[in-house]
This record gives structure tokens, C-alpha cells and sequence, in this order.
């Protein structure tokens, strides 16, 4: 995400590139879009009702929201208490063999390789990867997010992308080696 100039962008702007980042982080976190949509609309009457929210013109504006919206989905992943993985389907993956080039099927499969290999991972690893990876969140920003010190960011980041490397060790058909996540949809 492109860094924003809060004196040069309107508010809804701000606040429309925001929202758009942490309804994929809640997706990514709830599997759900439409629970992901309902995370969102919590988070937003947090926005609007609490005292001392930021506003979306201030720079702190970003992470805060984030981990309202990490907050709620968390409790939404409490409440509906499902850690489900997501199996890779056969017959997508052979539709696609059929129609796409060989390039475009290998990265397909990469990305369903990674995407498993995060779903197979505990929501605390699992949401720090995203947070870095996916998302872009600077280190100080993820422990405001996951309210947690900086140092413990980065031990639980090394310690995730061990444990994604692991995993994609374990499923990995064609030689690729992967360094870092790259940004799966």
C-alpha cells in the first residue's frame, strides 16, 4: 500500500484505502467474507463511538483500526470456534491444467501451496505473516496492532516464517524454494 499524505488526501479517502486492507485482513483471518464483512461493521461502530479514536486523518489512524479489526476477528474466531483447512480442490486444479498455460498453472499452484500452508498455521503465527507480508505493517506498527513489544514481533515473525518454510517444505512438488510470502489473494 502506498504511503499516504494524510495533509493531501481527504479523510474518506484515507479511510476507504484503510478499510479496504483490513477487510482483507479479516478475511484472511476468518476464511469468511461474509463474517469478515460483519467484523468490519463492528470495527467501524468502534471508529465511529469511541472516545478516543483517532481520526482518519492522523497518521496512527491505519494501525489503530487494524487492531480493532484483528480484535473483533479474533473474537468472531472465538465465538464461531472453527479452525477449519481448506483442502485443495482436485478437480479446480485439473480445470485449470486444461485451460491456462504451464506458467500460469505453476503459479497457481504455488499460491494454493502458500495460502494452505498459512491456513495450516495457528492464528497467532498465521495473522503476524500477514500483518508483515501481505499487508506491509512495519514492525513497531504490528506490536501496536497485536499489542505486543516490537522484539516479540520479530522473534514471532522469524518463528512463523519458520514454521510456513516447514510446512511448505513438506507439500512442495516442484523445487521452489520460498524465501518470503508473497502476496497471495
Amino acid at each position: 500500500m502506498p504511503e499516504i499524505e494524510p495533509e493531501s488526501v481527504p479523510a474518506d479517502i484515507i479511510l476507504a484505502e484503510v478499510t479496504r486492507g483490513a477487510y482483507k485482513l479479516a478475511v484472511q483471518i476468518l476464511k469468511q467474507p461474509e463474517d469478515a464483512e460483519d467484523v468490519l461493521q463492528e470495527a467501524a461502530a468502534v471508529a465511529a463511538s469511541h472516545a478516543n479514536a483517532p481520526r482518519p486523518e492522523n497518521e496512527n489512524y491505519r494501525s489503530w483500526f487494524f487492531k480493532v479489526v484483528r480484535n473483533k476477528a479474533i473474537d468472531r474466531l472465538r465465538q464461531i470456534n472453527r479452525q477449519k483447512l481448506e483442502a485443495l480442490d482436485e478437480s479446480t486444479l485439473q480445470s485449470a491444467m486444461q485451460q491456462e498455460p504451464a506458467a500460469r498453472l505453476e503459479q497457481h499452484r504455488l499460491e494454493q501451496r502458500v495460502k494452505i500452508a498459512l491456513d495450516c498455521l495457528p492464528v497467532t503465527q498465521r495473522e503476524i505473516v500477514l500483518l508483515r507480508d501481505y499487508h506491509g505493517f512495519a514492525y513497531g506498527e504490528i506490536a501496536e496492532i497485536l499489542n505486543i513489544p516490537t522484539g516479540s514481533v520479530m522473534s514471532k515473525l522469524h518463528r512463523a516464517r519458520l514454521a510456513l518454510r516447514e510446512l511448505l517444505g513438506a507439500t512442495e512438488t516442484s523445487g521452489v524454494r520460498e524465501e518470503k510470502v508473497e502476496r497471495v489473494q
